[in-house]
């Protein structure tokens, strides 16, 4: 039952979507999906962490400029540092994120350069002597920035990272630089508190985005499970074209003229009466079995259910995708269809058979209805089939002379009979008797 989220607490409001996430990391409780979740995000992300590598280098050259013209003597020190250290670093790294194995440490590899980063620009101050005290803490200001934001590294390693990068510039700036002790807590006041609204920026970030790709991974399954259901329903074909036709105008339908396909009918032989004796589930039970044979019959023989009406089973070749051997491939449905009951028998021990009808000609096949789909075929082809379906023998397969012309030489036929049919009057037809030779 779902959960009334407005009558909750803020802080449960907040922790309630996240269940599958761990509070303090926020990696995912299952481990494949914390797999799958890191390799896409690494690929979301990958433009971004290489335009932060030009956005990085491009502020350390900008900044060298600007810092030129407060510098005297240090300049050259400065220079050395910032153009002939730190910048080919960061070029370097950038180059790494083209290469194979940058993706199986991506996120140690970044922070290591972020701590370099954090690194360089802490001791720039003792390199250069002529420094302003303020471009320490306000240099690395811009390097958490790039840590908890721009990097795209995950709240736990940028934790760990600026956490470090604080650490050692407060190190220099206590044991190198000497700074008097209001001058560190001054800079502290804004680098720990830059931190801690980093961190909390980079937590909620990430978290969005967990929830984000949790979200569309079950809307993912989802789909699959309507597309999968779908399928059930209607043949692979008319599925995409459907799919197709998401924007098509109110009113769209799809409609085909087949000019050949095989229609295959097949009932069970005295069904209304022994499913009078018969209690629900069994009569359930066993129509299930046969229709279930049937279906694997159809699939492999790539043959297309088209439906189930009471104890009869209606199936196609040749639609919706067409196939010349359509007649052969209905002739293997009905052989197959007759072997598959073989041996089965009713509760009370009365054998189980089917009559079968073929039939071979044109159709037209389409996708009725707006909120149950179906697909179905009619015309004369159809019900030439059902009839000589009805009209057949048990155990036995009846089919039409277009279809017998189509299976001349490579199946056995009866010679023909006629057939007295509804609405049609006297019809030849064979009996269908198993492949030839």
């Amino acid at each position: 039952m779902p959960v009334d989220r407005s009558a909750l607490s803020p802080g449960r409001r907040f922790l309630q979507p996240a269940g599958e996430l761990s509070l303090l990391t926020l990696r995912f409780r299952d481990a494949g999906r914390e797999s799958r979740f890191g390799t896409a995000y690494l690929r979301d992300n990958l433009p971004s962490i290489r335009l932060a590598h030009i956005v990085g280098a491009s502020v350390w050259a900008i900044f060298g400029i600007l810092a030129s013209a407060e510098l005297d003597e240090g300049t050259t020190r400065d220079l050395v540092l910032r153009y002939g250290i730190v910048i080919p670093v960061v070029a370097a790294s950038f180059v790494c994120t083209y290469t194979t194995w940058f993706h199986r440490v991506w996120e140690p590899f970044l922070s290591a350069m972020l701590l370099f980063n954090g690194v360089a620009w802490s001791i720039h101050g003792y390199v250069v002597k002529e420094a302003r005290p303020e471009w320490g803490y306000g240099g690395i200001m811009l390097i958490l920035a790039f840590t908890y934001i721009f990097s795209r590294v995950r709240f736990v390693w940028a934790s760990v990272t600026g956490a470090a990068i604080v650490a050692f510039h407060n190190v220099v700036m206590v044991a190198a630089l000497d700074q008097p002790p209001k001058d560190v807590v001054f800079a502290n006041f804004f680098l720990v508190s830059f931190a801690v609204m980093g961190m909390a920026g980079a937590y909620g970030l990430e978290r969005f985005t967990r929830l984000l790709f949790l979200r569309e991974e079950e809307l993912d399954g989802a789909r699959r499970r309507a597309d999968a259901l779908l399928r059930n329903t209607l043949p692979r074909a008319i599925v995409e074209r459907l799919k197709g036709q998401a924007d098509a105008p109110e009113g769209a339908f799809i409609a085909d003229d087949c000019t050949a396909v095989s229609v295959v009918f097949a009932d069970l032989v005295d069904f209304t009466a022994h499913a009078g004796r018969m209690r629900a589930d069994e009569l359930i039970a066993l129509l299930d079995d046969v229709f279930r044979r049937f279906d694997g019959l159809a699939a492999e023989l790539r043959v297309e259910k088209i439906k189930t009406v009471g104890d009869a089973y209606m199936a196609v070749a040749g639609a919706p995708l067409p196939r010349e051997d359509h007649a052969q491939a209905a002739a293997e449905m009905a052989l197959a269809a007759v072997q598959a009951v073989r041996g089965s028998r009713w509760p009370d021990g009365d054998p189980l058979e089917i009559r079968v009808g073929v039939a071979s000609g044109p159709a037209v096949a389409g996708v009725i209805g707006r909120q149950k789909f179906a697909y179905d075929l009619w015309g004369d082809t159809v019900n030439l089939a059902s009839r000589l379906e009805s009209n057949g023998e048990p155990g036995r397969i009846l089919i039409s002379e277009a279809t017998a012309v189509l299976l001349v030489g490579t199946y056995q036929m009866s010679d023909p009979v006629t057939v007295e049919l509804k609405g049609k009057g006297p019809t030849p037809a064979r009996f269908l008797l198993g492949r030839a030779g």
